[in-house]
Parts: structure tokens; sequence; C-alpha cells
């Protein structure tokens, strides 16, 4: 019974150490991510791309309630802009970690609505023109409106 009962002490604190390590990237509020090569990036011991990290840290701010996100020392420009840019979408703070100072990282100007799309008529689109020109928008006939004939009917 003895080695039981420490048997599953022992496994409480693994398991307890294991949850520690797991939010260990979480400091003050906000999420610290590692630059890695090939622009990727490292978040609690998970390494991804950019549009994975963007959807981790939606989730930890809407789980953890992170209001920021801190790029460790060692990021390059693109890094540096990625982080910008995925802390604007979601409404947090960008840092870049400057020895055991945190600078802000200047944020991209995003539009507030993405641009119109204009809509398709008749389930038709309009190919692009070779030229780079823009193309004429498809038109089509109405439906209720019977086609023009000439005096025989045809």
């Amino acid at each position: 019974m003895n080695k039981m009962m420490a048997w599953l002490a022992a496994l409480a604190l693994v398991l307890a150490g294991g949850l520690a390590q797991a939010r260990s990237d979480i400091r003050d509020g906000n999420a610290l991510i590692k630059p890695e090569k090939n622009a990727r990036y490292s978040i609690d011991g998970f390494t991804m791309g950019k549009a994975e990290l963007y959807g981790y840290i939606g989730d930890l701010r809407d789980s953890q309630h992170i209001t920021g996100i801190v790029l460790k020392k060692g990021g390059d420009d693109e890094q540096r802009h990625i982080i910008a840019t995925i802390a604007k979408a979601l409404g947090l703070k960008s840092f870049e970690q400057d020895g055991r100072e945190l600078r802000e990282l200047p944020q991209p100007d995003l539009p507030a609505t993405p641009p119109p799309v204009e809509p398709a008529t008749d389930g038709a689109t309009a190919a692009p023109a070779s030229d780079g020109a823009a193309a004429a928008p498809a038109t089509a006939q109405p439906v209720s409106e019977p086609a023009p004939q000439d005096e025989t009917g045809h």
C-alpha cells in the first residue's frame, strides 16, 4: 500500500511539473516566442509556421487571456514583421526581447475592413486580361426577357 501511495505521489509530481512546463512560455500576460530558422517559431515546445502560430496565439488570447507577444532575441526583420502583424490582427501588443528589456515592435497599418468584392452575375466571372488591364465585368441578359425575334418569329 505504501508503494502504491509513493507511486501515485511521484506520478502527481511528474504531471504537475509537466503542466508547469507547458505554461512556461507565458509570462506577465505575454506569450514568449522563440524565432527558429526558415520562418518558423517555437512556443510551449512546439515549432510551427506563421499560420499555425496565428491560430495558437489566438487560442492563447482566448483561453489564457494574454495581452501581448514577445519575440525572443534572434529574430530577423521578416519574423519581427510577422509577429507584429499577428499581434495587430488579434488586438495584442507586440515586443522584442532586448536583454532584460522589452522593446515595442511597430505594428503595420492594416485596413479596417477588407475591400469590397464585386458580386458575379449569373455565376459567370470575368477572366483577367492578359495585358494586365482590368477586365470588363461579365454581363448577362435577364432570364425573364425573351431573345429578340424577327418578323417570322425566329
